[in-house]
């Protein structure tokens, strides 16, 4: 079985001010998949901090697969990020 880590990235979202619906939506489709959603967080759009959560999946064997969403509206510096 896949284990798999979401993480969206939202200001607002990480705050408590905007729900997250698509980061729910990729949890249904993994799951139908049969697949496993170990770890769903949601997190600032800081750079930093998305890329320490997914250095920390990786380094531990936490997950196999690490799916990412946002709700950018801006343009996004984000886009890429090297870990």
């Amino acid at each position: 079985m896949i284990k798999v880590g979401i993480i969206t990235a939202s200001d607002k979202g990480s705050k408590g001010e905007r729900e997250d619906r698509s980061g729910e939506v990729i949890k249904e489709m993994v799951t139908a998949k049969g697949w496993q959603v170990i770890d769903y967080v949601i997190l600032p759009d800081e750079r930093e901090q998305l890329s320490q959560k997914m250095k920390t999946w990786c380094d531990t064997g936490h997950v196999d697969l690490i799916l990412t969403t946002t709700n950018y509206r801006k343009p996004l510096e984000l886009s890429l990020i090297h870990i």
